[in-house]
């Protein structure tokens, strides 16, 4: 093989990881999605099923959870009211301060946005 030919396999093997690393996270999520709401959804927290209960009583058009391109990153905020353009976030463990950083960043993007 070439050097060519090596470069363009390490990259297939680094896209093939990156999928993989991305499927596993979202099926940890899902699974994790244990507590019900009056809607019939499945999330995280008890926090996050207060939150949907209320919105769901209001009448207020929300997407859990679902992937959102804000600030050219593509994440997943918790809550997302598109006729507002309003995203709600839910921290809970503030403790860990690998979440806190996590806030940290996540708040940074929606500052740009």
């Amino acid at each position: 093989m070439n050097f060519i030919t090596l470069m363009s396999f390490g990259m297939i093997l680094v896209i093939l990881f990156l999928l993989l690393e991305k499927r596993l996270f979202e099926k940890e999520v899902e699974m994790s999605k244990i507590l019900s709401t009056k809607k019939g959804e499945n999330v995280q927290s008890s926090g996050e099923v207060e939150i949907a209960d209320w919105l769901f009583e209001h009448n207020i058009e929300y997407e859990y959870d679902q992937e959102k391109e804000i600030a050219s990153k593509f994440i997943r905020p918790d809550f997302y009211l598109p006729k507002e353009n309003i995203v709600i976030e839910y921290w809970g463990i503030m403790t860990d301060p690998a979440y806190r950083r996590k806030r940290e960043w996540k708040e940074g993007l929606y500052r740009i946005e």
